[in-house]
């Protein structure tokens, strides 16, 4: 049993009612070199396969009575809720780590929508993202010193893949707390604690508030998030403006620049919040923005660098 294997063993992903309804699926999913596996008709799958593009499979079992029981049979199996009409959406993980985020009913006009992120464990180093001993010095230098570090990019640019490849970084002695919607970091460390606030709860028993404020109860060296979203950017301000140093997580934005002036902020303020002074707070609490991109071939690889206490920028051409 690998490590990804173990992981997932370990998270209970697999149960008999699951892997059931995961069999009619499962042969696309072992698809060499699979990107993504999404859904935008009843009865046909779109396999992105790495450096090949897109191929269409026509799979007429998997219909939309399909989709809409295995969308039932994974709510279930993680204690969420899931209806067409009241609940359309969900976003859970799969055997095998993969990003399960699907919708249903109305509000897609084909009445589904379903994206399969796969789980590659790529053992990617610094080097494979187009940076250089210098660059991978420095990164290293600042996680090992406790740094904020934002990983920013777009859709598919590799930004958990790449923060995967950072957290070997961060000494083995070290107390990590990790907090996502959807687990997809894999902590090589023995002392951590891994926690899930789903995003298909409307009111969920513990919230992002009350998560981080136990978190930073936790006496953590280390703080790991998901993707920054509505739900979380607030919140993790208090997190930034807690004493606490060592923190880590991902967004998407255009640009380091844009990340800090324009994503959180807008974040912030779709939540309801107001935004207020969000940008000169960001100058002042976060030590490095990394920003990813995606070749026109699939490359994924890092564009700039920006220390935002200096406003320095460092572009690297791919």
């Amino acid at each position: 049993m690998d490590h990804g294997e173990k992981m997932i063993s370990d998270m209970g992903l697999s149960s008999p009612s699951l892997t059931a309804w995961l069999a009619e699926l499962n042969p696309y999913l072992q698809e060499e070199d699979l990107i993504e596996c999404s859904v935008i008709k009843a009865g046909e799958l779109n396999l992105e396969i790495s450096g090949k593009g897109y191929k269409k499979i026509s799979t007429p079992k998997l219909d939309l009575k399909y989709w809409e029981t295995l969308c039932h049979v994974l709510a279930n199996h993680w204690g969420l809720a899931f209806d067409p009409i009241i609940q359309p959406r969900l976003s859970v993980m799969l055997p095998g780590g993969h990003r399960f985020e699907a919708m249903l009913g109305s509000n897609v006009e084909s009445k589904l929508s379903i994206s399969i992120r796969m789980r590659r464990y790529l053992k990617l180093s610094f080097e494979d993202y187009g940076l250089n001993l210098e660059h991978e010095q420095m990164i290293i230098s600042l996680i090992k010193e406790g740094a904020n570090i934002l990983i920013s990019g777009g859709t598919s640019s590799g930004k958990t893949t790449f923060m995967n490849c950072l957290l070997s970084s961060i000494p083995q002695d070290k107390r990590i707390l990790v907090l996502e919607d959807t687990r997809e970091l894999t902590i090589p460390h023995e002392n951590h604690v891994h926690y899930v606030v789903s995003r298909n709860e409307k009111n969920p028993t513990l919230d992002y508030p009350q998560m981080i404020d136990h978190l930073m109860r936790s006496r953590p060296d280390i703080i790991l998030m998901g993707e920054l979203s509505m739900a979380n950017s607030y919140p993790i301000l208090r997190l930034l403006n807690s004493g606490h140093a060592g923190f880590m997580c991902t967004l998407h934005a255009n640009s380091c620049e844009s990340a800090l002036s324009w994503a959180i902020p807008q974040n912030i303020a779709f939540s309801g919040h107001e935004p207020k002074g969000v940008k000169e707070f960001l100058y002042e609490a976060v030590d490095l923005v990394i920003q990813l991109h995606r070749s026109d071939k699939g490359q994924r690889y890092v564009g700039e660098m920006m220390f935002p206490k200096t406003q320095e920028l460092i572009r690297i051409q791919p």
